[in-house]
C-alpha cells in the first residue's frame, strides 16, 4: 500500500527546520543578495547546531542516518526561506556518500571540517557542457604515487571559498568508464578560482576552477580508478530531486505570502480573492506545486529502496523547477507592482530559482532521460 502522508518523525523535521529557517535564514535573505558578505561564523554555527550537515554521515562522525525522503523535507523548508542555503546542506549530504570510498585519513581530515561548516565543491561541469559527464576533457595523469591534474571546471559552487573540490578527471579512455574522481584541497599549488558575477545565487559564488597541473596524491582518488562516473551519476541522480524542492519550497512560500496578501488587498470594494480570476490562477498553482512535490518524493522514495529512478528525478527535476518559477512570476504579478519591489523578496526569490533551470542538466537532456525510457535506447535520441 502506498502512503502519501509524513510519518511522525518527519513531520518532526518539518516543523523543526521550518522553526530554524523562519528565525535564522530568512531575516537574512535580502542581506547576503544585497552586500554580497560571506556567511559569519554566528550564521553558520547555528547551521552546524541544527545537525543539518550531518544528515547522513558516517556515524562515527555525528552522522543521523536521514533518509533520501528525510533529507528532500530538509531541502524543501530550507528553500522557503534561502534556497541558496540549500547547496551547504546538499553538499554534505554527497560528503557522506563518498565517504566509504575515501581513505581513511581523508575521512579523518576531511569529513569533520565540512560537518563544521568548512565549504566545499563538486566540479563535473567544464566549459563544453555538464550534462554531458562522459565526454569530460580534465585529465589526471599518474606519476609515481601521485596524479596530476589539469583542466577546467566552470559553473561550480563556492568558488574562492571552498576549502576542497571534488574533481572528476579522465585517467582512461574516452567515454564514461575513463573517469575518475579526486578530492583536491583548494590550496594546493595550480588550483586558481574565479567566481562569476550573476543576477542570483550570490551566495553559492559558482564559478570556475583551473587546474595547471595540480599533484595530488593517489590516494585522494575517491573510490577505484576508472569509476568516477559512477559517483557523477549517484549524486546527480538523486541530486535532481533536491534542486526542485528547494525551489518548490521557495515557491510555496511565497504563494502562501500571496494568498493572504489577496485576502486583505480591496480592489472596486471587494477582496481580490473573491475575483474569481485570481482564485483560479491560485487554485492552479497550488496543483502544479502539489503534483511536482509527489515527483520530487516518490523519486526520493525509490532511491530510498534501492531501486532505478532515473526517469522519475527527470521527471522531477525539469517540471519542478518550471512549476515553481511559473508560481514565482505569478506571485509576483498578483502583487502588482510591489511584487517588482525590493523590499519583496518575490524578485529574488525568481533570480535564485531561475538558474535552477540548467542545474543538474536543463530540461532537454532530461526530456531526453525520460524519451529513453519511455521508447527504449533503440528509438530514443540519445
Amino acid at each position: 500500500m502506498m502512503d502519501f502522508s509524513y510519518s511522525d518523525n518527519q513531520q518532526m523535521i518539518r516543523d523543526s527546520v521550518r522553526r530554524y529557517a523562519e528565525a535564522e535564514l530568512l531575516p537574512q535573505y535580502k542581506r547576503w543578495d544585497t552586500t554580497g558578505e560571506w556567511l559569519t561564523k554566528d550564521f553558520m554555527d547555528k547551521l552546524i547546531d541544527m545537525g543539518l550537515l550531518r544528515l547522513r554521515l558516517p556515524e562515527k562522525y555525528g552522522g543521523q542516518g536521514y533518509s533520501f525522503v528525510d533529507c528532500g523535507i530538509v531541502c524543501e523548508e530550507i528553500g522557503r526561506c534561502d534556497h541558496n542555503i540549500r547547496y551547504i546542506i546538499s553538499n554534505a549530504i554527497h560528503l557522506g556518500e563518498m565517504a566509504s570510498s575515501m581513505a581513511p585519513e581523508l575521512q579523518e581530515e576531511w569529513i569533520p571540517r565540512i560537518a563544521n561548516g568548512e565549504m566545499m565543491s563538486l566540479a563535473f561541469t567544464e566549459p563544453r557542457g555538464g550534462a554531458d559527464a562522459g565526454n569530460i576533457t580534465t585529465k589526471a595523469v599518474k606519476d609515481g604515487d601521485h596524479y596530476i591534474i589539469t583542466g577546467e571546471k566552470t559553473s561550480i559552487t563556492f568558488c574562492g571559498v571552498s576549502k576542497v573540490v571534488f574533481v572528476s578527471a579522465r585517467t582512461g579512455g574516452p567515454g564514461p568508464k575513463g573517469l575518475s574522481f579526486f578530492l583536491v584541497p583548494t590550496d594546493l599549488p595550480g588550483v586558481t578560482a574565479a567566481p562569476f558575477e550573476r543576477m542570483g545565487q550570490r551566495i553559492d559564488r559558482a564559478g570556475s576552477f583551473f587546474f595547471d597541473n595540480v599533484r595530488v596524491p593517489a590516494r585522494n582518488m575517491i573510490g577505484a580508478e576508472n569509476q568516477g562516473f559512477i559517483w557523477a551519476m549517484t549524486i546527480i541522480g538523486y541530486n535532481r530531486n533536491f534542486v526542485p524542492l528547494a525551489c518548490i519550497g521557495a515557491a510555496q512560500k511565497s504563494l502562501d505570502e500571496t494568498i493572504e496578501y489577496v485576502k486583505i488587498r480591496q480592489v472596486m470594494g471587494r477582496s481580490l480573492s473573491k475575483w474569481q480570476g485570481v482564485a483560479n490562477e491560485l487554485a492552479m498553482e497550488a496543483t502544479k506545486l502539489e503534483a511536482a512535490r509527489m515527483l520530487c518524493y516518490s523519486a526520493l522514495s525509490l532511491k530510498d529502496k534501492g531501486l532505478r529512478h532515473d526517469k522519475e528525478s527527470s521527471m522531477a527535476k525539469w517540471w519542478g523547477v518550471k512549476a515553481a518559477n511559473e508560481v514565482l512570476y505569478t506571485c509576483m504579478r498578483l502583487h502588482g507592482h510591489y511584487g517588482w519591489a525590493k523590499e519583496f523578496p518575490f524578485e529574488q526569490r525568481l533570480r535564485d530559482c531561475l538558474g535552477m533551470e540548467s542545474a543538474d542538466g536543463p530540461r532537454e537532456v532530461h526530456l531526453g532521460i525520460i524519451a529513453r525510457d519511455l521508447l527504449g535506447k533503440e528509438f530514443a535520441p540519445f
